[in-house]
């Protein structure tokens, strides 16, 4: 399975490895929303640090952001943080948080230690 997802007291850790697709990521973001866990947690954290690609098709990442809008609703609190190293989720994501398409707080980092300390997130792996 390309994510795994680690609930943990304040949060959701979401990491990503090998080959991620829309379908994939969907499925993951699809999991959190619908957890009712999720209208509590305070962040949500996506580390693309193991994946080796990314292959969204616009229509996919159409599907995550209606799905993101209705989980805004139900949570508008959580900071997002995403980790990658990756040039091509760096830009895309880049691209999306300038064009305000992303409703909640969201913020892009290369290092996981940067995304805890803006999270205040003390938990981890």
């Amino acid at each position: 399975m390309p994510y795994t997802l680690r609930w943990e007291p304040h949060g959701v850790y979401k990491e990503f490895s090998g080959v991620v697709s829309g379908a994939e990521l969907l499925a993951s973001v699809k999991e959190v929303a619908n957890d009712f866990r999720f209208y509590d947690i305070q962040y949500e954290i996506s580390d693309y640090l193991q994946a080796d690609r990314t292959e969204f098709s616009q229509e996919s990442l159409n599907e995550v952001r209606a799905v993101r809008i209705g989980s805004f609703m139900g949570n508008p609190r959580i900071k997002v943080a995403m980790v990658t190293l990756d040039p091509e989720i760096q830009q895309r994501m880049e691209t999306t948080i300038t064009a305000r398409l992303t409703l909640h707080q969201t913020r892009l980092f290369t290092q996981l230690d940067d995304a805890n300390a803006w999270l205040g997130r003390t938990e981890t792996a």
